[in-house]
C-alpha cells in the first residue's frame, strides 16, 4: 500500500512540474562546416522564434570546444537579438575573432 502512494505521490508531482524557461531575446547560433572546405564555417544566428538574423561565412576555423568561442558566440547571439549590433554590418564575426578574409 505505501509503494502504491509513494508512485501516486511521485507522478503527481511529475504532472504538476514545469521545466525552465529560456531567457527570452537570446536566441541560438549554428555553426556549418563542409568536409571538401574544412577551413570555410557559415555560422548562423537566430531568434527565440527560429528566424535567421544575421549570417557569415569565414574563412577560417573556429575551436568550438574552447569557452572563449562559446562565450563569444553567445554574446554576439545576445547582442544580435537585443538589437545592439547592426546585421548590416557584414563582418561581425570575422570582427570579433579578429580574422583576417
Amino acid at each position: 500500500m505505501k509503494t502504491i502512494m509513494l508512485t501516486a505521490l511521485i507522478l503527481i508531482s511529475a504532472v504538476c512540474s514545469q521545466a525552465q524557461t529560456k531567457t527570452p531575446g537570446y536566441g541560438f547560433w549554428v555553426v556549418e562546416s563542409n568536409p571538401s572546405q574544412p577551413k570555410v564555417q557559415t555560422i548562423r544566428f537566430y531568434t527565440d522564434d527560429s528566424k535567421l538574423i544575421y549570417e557569415e561565412t569565414i574563412n577560417a576555423r573556429l575551436n568550438l570546444k574552447r569557452e572563449k568561442t562559446k562565450l563569444a558566440l553567445n554574446q554576439l547571439s545576445s547582442k544580435l537579438n537585443e538589437g545592439k549590433d547592426n546585421p548590416e554590418n557584414k563582418r561581425l564575426i570575422a570582427l570579433a575573432f579578429n580574422l583576417n578574409r
